[in-house]
């Protein structure tokens, strides 16, 4: 499992995508699919939102001290938040909790979408990209929950909001390369 991180600057808003960081070498184990060696999948933080920097560093139990401190509130947080808060929980292996937090950050990239400019509609914009980060990392999350049918169909969504975005290709490649390596795995002879 790989995470990426995304850098957010200010230019005229608070928070806007500025681009795409490098990927990091950080590793959940989750089961024999991943024991395969086959393409991993990725998730994506934001480094300059609340407990950004420690996600990205690997220190996911103080990123998750520092969103506690900073914020107590997942629905009132912003997507990038959440965001940071999902991966953190979801690489500490806190499933529920970073079931609840994937949720909030789609729920909250979707609102802020919704408030975009009708006339953005025919181009891609920076919400764009951060409703189909959050359909990315819930899809990686419930992969490792091993529901197939709930990843494909969020990533799915992420591939249309996001095409030419490396996070949601790279995690397209690694669902269809554990997908049909779970096939060959079930149409295997036993002996």
């Amino acid at each position: 499992m790989s995470s990426f991180s995304r850098n957010r600057r200010s230019t005229n808003s608070p928070r806007r995508l500025r681009a795409l960081g490098t990927v990091l070498a950080l590793t959940l184990v989750s089961g024999a699919a991943l024991a395969d060696g086959a393409h991993p999948f990725h998730f994506t933080a934001y480094v300059d939102a609340p407990g950004g920097d420690d996600v990205v560093a690997g220190h996911y139990q103080a990123a998750l001290v520092e969103l506690k401190r900073r914020s107590g509130n997942m629905d009132l947080d912003s997507a990038e938040t959440n965001t940071n808060r999902c991966v953190a929980y979801a690489m500490t292996r806190q499933w529920q909790q970073a079931r609840v937090a994937c949720d909030a950050a789609v729920r909250a990239a979707k609102e802020r979408r919704n408030m975009s400019p009708s006339w953005w509609t025919w181009a891609p914009t920076p919400a764009d990209d951060d409703l189909a980060c959050a359909y990315a990392n819930r899809a990686v999350l419930h992969w490792l929950s091993q529901d197939d049918a709930a990843a494909q169909k969020d990533l799915a969504k992420a591939a249309e909001l996001s095409p030419q975005a490396s996070f949601v290709a790279q995690n397209v490649v690694a669902l269809r390369i554990h997908h049909a390596v779970t096939l060959a795995a079930a149409s295997a002879p036993r002996s």
